[in-house]
């Protein structure tokens, strides 16, 4: 993002990055009590944001207004995926994303109210909870509101990803999974999903 487009466009993604790493950190603190993990810190303490060892990350999508464009319907903007990391968080300035309901299978549209966050699972947080907690899939596609179709769409995600070092493995319930550092479970993960583009 360049500063001459938007003035100070770094000073505030670092301004976010410290907001949205901090409420990550509690959040994941959160989870730790709710599963009542003999240490409620472990999964934050997993993730020193800002260090060589971590690949968390900031993003800002930009989808333009699509009103009056050669599309066809339902185009996709963002195909559908669960995110690698713990937890995601999503600032959407319209609406846009659509979470899969797992009982029906359909998708469904999710907002935040104004000024709220949508969290999403991570799917390490779903390896660390043996499915407890599940990494939902979801997707963007091209909105069928003519309101909507005006305006141009931003969405910033925050990453949590734990440090490459640590060693992912099922903190509740039955071993679901054998264990796997994170730099290793991160590269099946991206080899995984290079392979489905492929055949797509």
């Amino acid at each position: 993002m360049a500063e001459t487009e938007i003035p100070d466009s770094m000073k505030i993604l670092k301004e976010w990055w410290g907001r949205l790493s901090t409420l990550s950190l509690q959040f994941m603190k959160l989870i730790g009590l709710g599963l009542r993990l003999k240490d409620p810190s472990y999964i934050a303490n997993s993730h020193s944001f800002g260090s060589s060892q971590n690949e968390s990350a900031i993003r800002v999508n930009f989808y333009p207004a699509t009103l009056n464009k050669d599309l066809e319907p339902g185009q996709v903007r963002c195909w559908e995926h669960s995110d690698y990391g713990s937890v995601t968080l999503l600032i959407q300035d319209s609406p846009g994303l659509e979470v899969m309901n797992r009982s029906t299978g359909e998708y469904e549209a999710v907002t935040a109210p104004p000024g709220g966050i949508i969290v999403n699972i991570g799917d390490v947080m779903q390896f660390w909870t043996s499915d407890t907690l599940v990494a939902n899939k979801h997707r963007v596609l091209v909105s069928d509101d003519k309101h909507l179709q005006e305006a141009d769409r931003v969405s910033i995600p925050f990453f949590a990803m734990p440090d490459q070092t640590t060693l992912i493995e099922c903190l509740v319930g039955r071993s679901k999974y054998p264990p796997v550092t994170m730099h290793e479970w991160l590269k099946q993960k991206i080899d995984s999903a290079f392979k489905e583009r492929q055949l797509q």
